[in-house]
């Protein structure tokens, strides 16, 4: 049954990543913690981030193929959100679960906020502009890393609006950029994390065993996903994915907030 419920669950993370442009994450972290009896926050996010290299690396590739990866801001982003995410991938593991989970379900209420913006908003055109800066660049490296880290998650949902609101790249070159990021970015962060589970009682063999039994059904998800991006309205998709993200917000207050308060 639990090697059933990976296989599902990398599928519908992968179809979503591929669908949305966004990380595994935030559906692997609390279908993890809800479905399977004795996971802790920490190991749910050392699996997700275990996961996320391998749903990143599809997603580079494509958007390389298709000349949306400015190189240029990758190497200038990269170094500072390296540094930031193996900081707060080490440090995650010496914060409390509940909290961490609070944490976690403030990041979705941020999640649901942008996915109802997508869908009822305002869309602006960004276009690239002498604008940025190395400190802008900076910027959106230390922040996507240390959210990234803190979280458990791939980062995309912070790093793309930053790269194309605060760095000026134009949407899809924000999406393809992030995903290049994210892939050398999530290897590190999966690494250090997985390292530092034994200060939560875990051990990092456990966390890659069961993100083995993921990335499959995630890669073929990736796969599926982007063959649909032009078939499936991404209206209804966003609306069932922002139900989705509010009853999985809803479940980590309930249970963070009467244990902490």
């Amino acid at each position: 049954m639990e090697f059933l419920l990976c296989i599902g669950l990398g599928l519908v993370a992968g179809m979503l990543g591929g669908l949305l442009g966004i990380g595994g994450s935030v559906i692997i972290i609390p279908a993890l913690l809800f479905f399977m009896p004795n996971m802790t926050i920490h190991l749910a996010q050392a699996i997700a981030m275990t996961v996320n290299p391998a749903v990143a690396i599809s997603s580079a590739a494509k958007h390389h193929k298709n000349n949306n990866v400015s190189w240029n801001v990758v190497w200038k982003v990269l170094p500072l959100s390296l540094i930031c995410i193996a900081l707060a991938a080490w440090f995650s593991n010496s914060i409390k679960g509940e909290w961490l989970e609070l944490a976690f379900a403030t990041f979705l209420i941020w999640v649901l906020w942008d996915q109802l913006y997508s869908i009822f908003g305002t869309s602006k055109s960004t276009t690239s502009s002498k604008e940025s800066t190395l400190l802008r660049f900076g910027a959106t490296g230390g922040v996507t890393g240390i959210m990234a880290g803190l979280l458990g998650i791939g980062g995309g949902l912070i790093q793309v609006p930053l790269l194309n609101r605060l760095c000026k790249l134009p949407i899809k070159q924000a999406i393809g950029t992030s995903s290049a990021i994210m892939f050398v970015t999530a290897i590190l962060g999966a690494t250090v994390k997985d390292a530092s589970l034994q200060k939560v009682d875990h051990n990092a063999m456990s966390a890659v065993m069961q993100a083995a039994q993921i990335i499959p059904g995630a890669l073929i998800g990736g796969w599926i996903g982007a063959k649909l991006t032009n078939v499936l309205p991404s209206r209804v998709i966003r609306i069932v994915f922002a139900l989705l993200v509010l009853i999985a917000s809803y479940k980590l207050f309930a249970g963070s907030i009467p244990i902490l308060f």
